[in-house]
């Protein structure tokens, strides 16, 4: 039978790789915030708007005065690559 000192050691076992986890959860996380943030500055780019043009779009679309074609966010999906099948696996245990 397990003693009382066993179940406390493998509590704090679990304990520990449960914070382990947290600590790796909040550091994926903010790799996929800044990941996130290149991409939007990498597109904001690539239509060389000026400031002042930039804020107007996004003010217009936010406001409704412009739409986006039917179907044009399904074929931006689309063409991107899926990085699923390209993930970190340094850190699997």
């Amino acid at each position: 039978m397990a003693t009382v000192e066993k179940i406390r050691k493998d509590i704090e076992k679990a304990k520990e790789k449960i914070s382990a986890q947290q600590k790796r959860l909040r550091e994926l996380e903010a790799q996929l915030t800044e990941e996130e943030n290149l991409e939007i500055v990498r597109m904001v780019k690539a239509v060389r708007m000026d400031n002042k043009e930039l804020t107007a779009f996004l003010k217009a679309y936010a406001s409704g005065l412009i739409t986006l074609p039917d179907g044009m966010m399904e074929a931006e999906a689309a063409a991107e690559p899926d990085d699923e099948d390209t993930e970190d696996s340094d850190h699997e245990e």
